[in-house]
């Protein structure tokens, strides 16, 4: 089997609707799928049951952007089923501070002349500086999205409004206490990647599969896994649907691997 186990939708920053991407993973021969949208979980029931009738293993996941030690981490948490609890909180509490920092971000452009329509972004169940790029897009103020990153929304940039994270031990926890499990996002982004105190932390997973990661480095991260005892490892494509993203399939977990994963998840 082949799974792609960090895919995101229309529920947070992707760009294909949750049956979309079940379609375009049936055309691409991904038996296993993950949604791991942004904040929410919202998109998976629409996942699911379209997996459900192309023959697809669906996973129910989400991404978090948590603190270590003052740096930011993104960690992929996986379930049985949609979380509840504690971890459902975190969710929803996220998503409420996610319409807070758009509202300020659209805000901030207002007071010196840039009025977007507020329903572009304030319309999206998670909206974040992405919607807020491609509004800017939309009203012919920027040519492209990394344009308007690089003018407004970034750190330093007048529109950039920082974000509540939650610590990177209470997410793990929390994902523990629904059933889940937790896995280190793309450890060859970070300038450093603090796998050692995630470890600590309870931390049961490392993505070793992502466009970021070389061949030498996805190695030398599943060799950083055996050492500290990590239970699993995890893959997946990052896929957002954008024109640049690698095509699906490309960035798989294949294998005992997987098959180990499927079996903690009960899938």
């Amino acid at each position: 089997m082949r799974g792609d186990l960090q895919l995101h939708s229309t529920a947070s920053d992707g760009l294909y609707e949750p049956e979309e991407l079940i379609a375009a993973l049936q055309a691409a021969g991904v038996q296993v799928a993950a949604l791991t949208d942004h904040d929410t979980c919202k998109g998976y029931p629409a996942f699911a049951a379209a997996a459900a009738k192309a023959g697809i293993v669906p996973v129910c996941g989400a991404e978090i952007a948590a603190e270590q030690a003052g740096d930011e981490v993104h960690l992929l948490s996986y379930f049985p089923e949609p979380p509840s609890g504690r971890y459902q909180g975190m969710l929803i509490k996220l998503s409420d501070e996610r319409g807070a920092r758009a509202r300020e971000m659209l805000r901030r452009l207002g007071d010196i002349g840039i009025r977007l329509d507020e329903s572009e972004v304030l319309g999206h169940p998670q909206p974040g500086r992405p919607h807020v790029a491609r509004a800017l897009v939309k009203a012919g103020v920027v040519k492209d999205p990394a344009e308007a990153f690089e003018r407004f929304l970034t750190p330093g940039q007048l529109a950039y409004v920082g974000r509540f994270r939650p610590q990177a031990a209470d997410v793990i926890a929390a994902a523990h206490e629904a059933g889940g499990i937790t896995s280190l996002a793309h450890p060859c982004r970070y300038r450093r990647a603090p796998i050692v105190e995630l470890a600590k932390a309870g931390i049961d997973a490392i993505e070793v599969v992502h466009p970021s990661a070389s061949p030498a480095q996805r190695e030398g991260l599943r060799q950083t896994a055996r050492r500290l005892a990590i239970a699993f490892v995890t893959g997946g494509s990052d896929f957002h649907g954008k024109p640049d993203d690698p095509p699906l399939g490309t960035y798989v977990l294949t294998g005992d691997a997987l098959r180990r994963l499927l079996l903690r998840l009960g899938a």
